[in-house]
């Protein structure tokens, strides 16, 4: 017989499901009524225990969707060239992008910094949000210098592809220079568009692109960090020293 307290019960019995398998990666799980019948407790004992299982990133709750199982991860390869939608597509992931938004405004002093401008300067912003498998994993802030791009927003429109909308405007290639990686809690609405709670952490991913030592783009990205790991090939660095 258990020991414990009635949600520990319910967490523990979740858990043996989920390691099992009974509970699939992103499968939803039945409502709060159909669990407390079938482990004997209210509905109270089973929020708290899906709350406790949501902060140990093996549960994720969707607003208005329910309560599915965390998916296996995404290995994220870090590189100079690789892409995200090159990551999914090479992990039989199926990558989609939509638009968010996107325009034209002055350069901030941090943006200005990033992108060799002056304060003041017109910057273009692309946000966007993939998915793979249809469950949304990154919103992207990109920043483009508007005067080195002209024509990107309607090309990117068109092929909803940044690499094909760059080649376009004449940026055959680039590169990224620099990455960096930081985890916070996400806004409500970031956890919104990612469909998570905001309890569970997100990555920030923030890098610069140049294109013959000059900087073409500098990006943002917000990612759900229970759907992404990070992969570093030291091996592939030093084969292109």
């Amino acid at each position: 017989m258990f020991q414990g307290k009635r949600w520990e019960y319910v967490r523990a019995k979740i858990e043996e499901n989920i390691a099992s398998d009974r509970f699939a990666p992103g499968e939803k799980l039945p409502n709060d009524i159909e669990l407390a019948r079938l482990y004997g407790v209210n509905r109270h004992t089973v929020r708290y225990a899906i709350r406790a299982l949501e902060q140990q990133g093996l549960l994720r709750v969707e607003q208005g969707r329910g309560t599915f199982v965390v998916e296996n991860t995404t290995p994220y390869l870090l590189s100079t060239e690789t892409r995200l939608t090159d990551n999914l597509l090479a992990h039989g992931r199926l990558a989609r992008r939509t638009i968010l938004s996107g325009g034209t405004g002055p350069a901030d002093d941090r943006l200005a910094k990033h992108l060799a401008l002056k304060p003041g300067d017109d910057v273009l912003r692309i946000d966007t949000l993939s998915y793979q498998d249809e469950i949304p994993i990154v919103i992207a802030h990109s920043y483009f210098p508007a005067q080195r791009v002209p024509g990107l927003l309607d090309e990117f429109s068109g092929v909803n592809s940044i690499s094909t909308a760059l080649k376009r405007v004449g940026i055959t290639s680039y590169s990224q220079q620099w990455v960096q990686i930081n985890a916070r809690m996400p806004t409500e609405e970031e956890a919104r568009l990612l469909g998570m709670s905001t309890v569970s952490p997100v990555f920030i991913k923030e890098n610069l692109d140049c294109s013959d030592g000059v900087p073409i783009k500098y990006g943002e990205n917000v990612l759900c960090a229970s759907r992404i790991s990070f992969f570093i090939d030291f091996n592939d660095l030093r084969r292109k020293e």
